[in-house]
């Protein structure tokens, strides 16, 4: 079973955590922070982690979001202000999290990766099979990357990507999951087991122990509330696969 570990020198806790999620400050969004806020504390989310696209963002732009997600959030979830960055043609997408400065539109992959690293970020490849992005991959990344999406929701559907979890297993990198969500198809039992200091009983964490969980890769991906790498190297997994192929099939029957 997967184990989280708290970041070095803190207690430990637990809190449960979504990645990957649009909102209207997004090109493509249409959410706002507030139903957000409101759809994840039902569905029993502790943190969410945002992550709107760099398209269309300045600086000061950042400054305002920030501070949106701040007053979106409530005593029972915190929004936790991120960044997908895509590189000049819309390939390759790093969603970003960090106490850190907003990097451009559209910055090279490499810069972005070793200057995120540098303030103390943390970087995630997005769905790397989308438009064969993984083809463009630099060995170098691998230094800072943190962890590879190896299911997201809205381009691998309910089942884990083959491809991008022997992707991230070879290149030593913490396997991530994410919903990419956008609208209410791309709901789906994915999570993060998430360590932040402090009692079980304290209150919500704030950003910045956050940012530290993830720096120090104290996450563990779940789907359905059971660790990952049981479903994808148990019995479970080819069910899983099976099923995404039939609706896939289906899908594509309707259109």
């Amino acid at each position: 079973m997967s184990q989280v570990h708290p970041p070095p020198g803190h207690g430990g806790r637990q809190v449960k955590a979504v990645a990957h999620v649009h909102s209207e400050w997004s090109d493509d969004g249409t959410w706002p922070l507030s139903r957000i806020a409101a759809a994840f504390a039902r569905r029993g989310y502790q943190v969410v982690l945002m992550s709107e696209h760099s398209r269309g963002f300045t600086a000061a732009k950042w400054d305002d979001y920030r501070q949106a997600c701040a007053e979106a959030s409530t005593d029972r979830v915190l929004l936790v202000p991120g960044i997908e960055y895509g590189d000049e043609d819309d390939v390759v997408h790093i969603p970003v999290w960090g106490q850190l400065p907003f990097f451009g539109d559209a910055p090279p992959t490499g810069d972005l990766l070793k200057q995120a690293a540098d303030a103390g970020g943390t970087a995630v490849w997005a769905h790397p099979w989308r438009r064969a992005a993984w083809q463009r991959c630099d060995p170098a990344w691998w230094e800072y990357l943190s962890a590879v999406e190896v299911w997201n929701r809205k381009y691998d559907g309910i089942a884990p990507n083959r491809n991008s979890l022997d992707l991230a297993r070879h290149n030593g990198a913490a396997p991530f999951v994410a919903l990419d969500l956008h609208t209410r198809r791309q709901m789906f039992p994915l999570s993060l087991r998430l360590a932040v200091p402090g009692p079980a009983t304290a209150p919500l964490p704030g950003c910045d122990d956050v940012y530290g969980g993830l720096r120090e890769g104290g996450f563990a991906a779940r789907a359905f509330g059971i660790a990952l790498d049981q479903l994808t190297s148990g019995p479970a997994a080819p069910a899983l696969w099976i099923l995404e192929r039939a609706r896939r099939t289906a899908a594509q029957a309707l259109r």
